[in-house]
């Protein structure tokens, strides 16, 4: 082992490097005064790198142009922050205008660019200046300080580079997939919640009914008294199960509703559940079907019915009392078994997501380290 890799247990053919020696540094400047929505350039500011390029501006004029493979840093951010230091990498030339907070960070010849995105976005070392009171602004001597251990041969580099950005490509093929699936089964809810197409087999008339015909809102109790660190059944809120009771509230297929707070997010549980009291859950009526009540309540606009000017709330006898239109038991079914295939769908495809990220997060901890080496 060479004798700088060994002082800083460094694997073999690893080294620090002076951020410097690796890239050109070069600050954003302001282009506020060239804003212009039918500019030809893209306005690179921390918006624009921490939504991934979704939230873009354009300028008329470009004093600070971005090149391909160029790596763009954020330098200003909030206390607590998710933008300081987030990297973007460039795949086009003349497109893009470095705003000021933002800097360019441009590979020298032999620093592999996409190796070093990874490396730079959101290093430890540049999050380690956010002391979570004051707003962070990386300073240039903060970047001439800097240094990164990096494979000492350039092939090195580039297969490092080149199976991240694989996993990236992976990661980002998903979420649009998944994005897709989303739209396809908002479009199917509109459409078979509305009677505008039927499944095969259904012509009958839908009719109109207050939900209060359909089911009985019944409000959520306080957990204090069935609480236990390992009960046999969850106790819910607005956001998921909170912890586990010794006793149940409700046994049966029921919609969950926020009473109080976050008032629009339904939820559907099967199982016997204990829910708190500031939730309302239901009561549904037979032979209507709870999975498709659920997909009502989805297509509502709950905050339309917020009945105070301070947290939202509820209230069970407003919910009773909205108009909505239904088909028949056996079409209901239909329905919302099509639905909840869709559902099925998108999870399964959230879960391979989410293995991807672990993969991709685990390959970073191992080939940015040199613990797995790509030679």
């Amino acid at each position: 082992m060479n004798s700088s890799a060994a002082a800083t247990n460094l694997p073999n053919g690893w080294s620090k490097r002076r951020l410097f020696d690796l890239c050109q540094f070069i600050p954003g400047k302001a282009h506020e005064p060239f804003i212009d929505p039918l500019g030809e350039f893209i306005c690179v500011n921390s918006k624009f790198i921490s939504t991934e390029g979704e939230v873009a501006k354009t300028c008329n004029q470009n004093i600070t142009p971005a090149r391909r493979d160029d790596v763009l840093l954020v330098m200003s951010d909030l206390p607590n922050g998710r933008a300081l230091a987030k990297c973007y990498l460039v795949e086009q030339d003349e497109l893009y205008a470095v705003n000021q907070r933002v800097c360019i960070l441009r590979p020298r010849p032999g620093a592999d660019p996409k190796m070093l995105f990874h490396v730079l976005n959101r290093n430890p070392y540049f999050l380690a200046f956010n002391d979570g009171v004051n707003q962070t602004h990386l300073l240039n001597s903060v970047f001439e300080k800097c240094e990164l251990a990096v494979p000492d041969e350039a092939e090195e580099q580039t297969r490092i580079g080149s199976a991240l950005s694989d996993a990236d490509a992976l990661i980002e093929g998903l979420e649009r997939l998944i994005a897709k699936k989303r739209l396809i089964k908002q479009g199917a809810m509109q459409d078979l919640l509305t009677a505008k197409r039927r499944l095969p087999g259904f012509s009958g008339e839908w009719v109109e009914r207050k939900l209060g015909m359909l089911l009985t809102v019944r409000h959520g109790r306080s957990q204090k008294q069935v609480e236990v660190v390992s009960g046999q059944y969850p106790i819910l809120a607005t956001g998921g199960q909170i912890g586990t009771a010794n006793s149940y509230l409700w046994d049966k297929p029921s919609v969950l509703i926020g009473r109080k707070g976050t008032i629009d997010r339904p939820q559907f549980v099967e199982s016997p559940f204990w829910t708190v009291d500031t939730l309302f859950y239901t009561d549904i009526q037979p032979p209507n079907d709870p999975r498709f009540i659920f997909y009502v309540f989805q297509r509502i606009d709950w905050q339309s019915y917020n009945e105070a000017s301070g947290v939202p709330s509820l209230n069970a006898k407003t919910i009773e009392n909205i108009d909505v239109f239904v088909p028949s038991p056996d079409e209901q079914i239909a329905i919302s078994a099509t639905l909840k295939d869709m559902d099925a769908e998108i999870q399964a495809l959230d879960a391979r997501l989410e293995k991807a990220r672990q993969v991709k997060d685990g390959m970073m901890q191992n080939l940015l380290t040199g613990r797995i080496r790509l030679v």
